[in-house]
């Protein structure tokens, strides 16, 4: 049977386009299907603009060093919605570079929304059909919303919400403290938010090595950040001049937080609904893809890589995944699925946190032997 492409994706993101270059590169007609903006969401409302906002509060919070060295710094015209635009702006020139990658690589650009009627057929739009001889499901994730918390965008706001503030309020909860929730409150309190972090967990950024949590929380709490950990929120309240947060501490001590915004950045959905992976027998386990050494889903000619399948969450990730289905596809030999423990991974706040291998806590876990450095 002759296919329209060797391989279609769907999804532009840093798993899809990568995966589809490096198909292009190795000799494959490859297609992706994008239904928003090149760059998926780590280029355009994730890690992009998000690092672009931290060198900004980065920026702002160093003016104390300054005036400490006897330099003075007038801040009365400050305007955040100039920040907000630099943030857009180094979106926006990226999110086009990867547009002009696609083209110089011969990759054909189809704009809608794609969802799988076949294990080798795409419908786009509900309208036109695309074949493929491969097809990977690069589709990503979004914020997860949790019950009793829905996202409003203006007074409770996910983390896409927060990377489209275009003026700050004075006072924010964010409910969450794992790597966005970190970010996002040494931004805030970088541009002089009062901000206080709740996290259900005993420690701010609890899946990552306890002693740099604990580095870390001593930074924020001489930054005034207040911090609740061990504490579950129950419930909340918006009013006209913001929200009241019901939390429950470890112990049953029940207290109200007030803010003008609750920023809710608890984990990552994700898009695996509403793509037709019913229609070609793939079923889905916790949200996420199986998948087994080189992606392949249960559908011998689909391959899922990214967000969608249960490896973390980060763009690189994405990326080598996209390179190792492109290379077997193409008949090569790469190495199998990533192992988690040789990823780096970072936390942009200050102090950063960054790290790759075993945690201390989990090899104790495990029961195995280890030697402290």
């Amino acid at each position: 049977m002759a296919y329209d492409y060797d391989l279609v994706v769907i999804g532009s993101g840093p798993g899809g386009y990568v995966a589809a270059i490096r198909a292009s590169q190795l000799g494959l007609k490859a297609a992706v299907i994008e239904k928003d903006k090149t760059g998926g969401v780590c280029l355009n409302i994730g890690c992009i603009p998000s690092k672009a906002l931290i060198h900004q509060a980065e920026i702002f919070h160093s003016i104390k060093d300054l005036e400490g060295m006897g330099v003075k710094v007038d801040i009365s015209k400050f305007d955040y919605h100039a920040v907000f635009e630099k943030s857009r702006a180094a979106a926006e020139r990226l999110s086009k570079g990867v547009a002009f990658l696609l083209k110089k690589n011969k990759i054909e650009y189809l704009e809608g929304t794609a969802e799988l009627t076949g294990p080798n057929e795409v419908s786009i739009d509900g309208k036109k059909r695309v074949t493929g001889k491969s097809i990977i499901v690069a589709t990503g994730s979004r914020p997860r919303e949790i019950p009793g918390f829905p996202f409003d965008e203006k007074q409770v706001l996910s983390s896409n919400g927060a990377l489209m503030l275009e003026a700050l309020p004075k006072s924010a909860i964010i409910l969450g403290g794992g790597y966005i929730g970190v970010e996002f409150a040494h931004i805030m309190s970088s541009f002089g938010l009062e901000v206080t972090v709740v996290e259900m967990l005993d420690r701010l950024l609890p899946i990552d090595d306890e002693e740099s949590s604990a580095v870390l929380q001593r930074a924020f709490k001489k930054r005034k950040i207040a911090m609740h950990t061990s504490t579950k929120a129950t419930g909340m309240k918006k009013t006209k001049d913001g929200v009241t947060l019901s939390i429950e501490k470890k112990g049953g001590e029940k207290a109200e937080l007030k803010a003008e915004m609750l920023l809710v950045v608890v984990g990552r959905a994700a898009n695996t609904e509403n793509i037709g992976l019913e229609k070609v027998g793939i079923n889905t386990e916790k949200g996420f893809i199986p998948v087994g050494d080189y992606y392949q889903t249960s559908a011998p000619s689909i391959y899922a890589i990214g967000d969608v399948v249960a490896s973390p969450q980060l763009a690189h990730v994405a990326s080598k995944e996209g390179e190792i289905v492109a290379e077997h596809l193409a008949g090569k030999s790469p190495p199998v699925k990533v192992d988690p423990h040789t990823i780096p991974s970072a936390v942009y706040c200050e102090p950063q946190v960054a790290g790759f291998g075993y945690k201390e806590y989990e090899l104790r876990e495990q029961g195995k032997n280890y030697k402290k450095a």
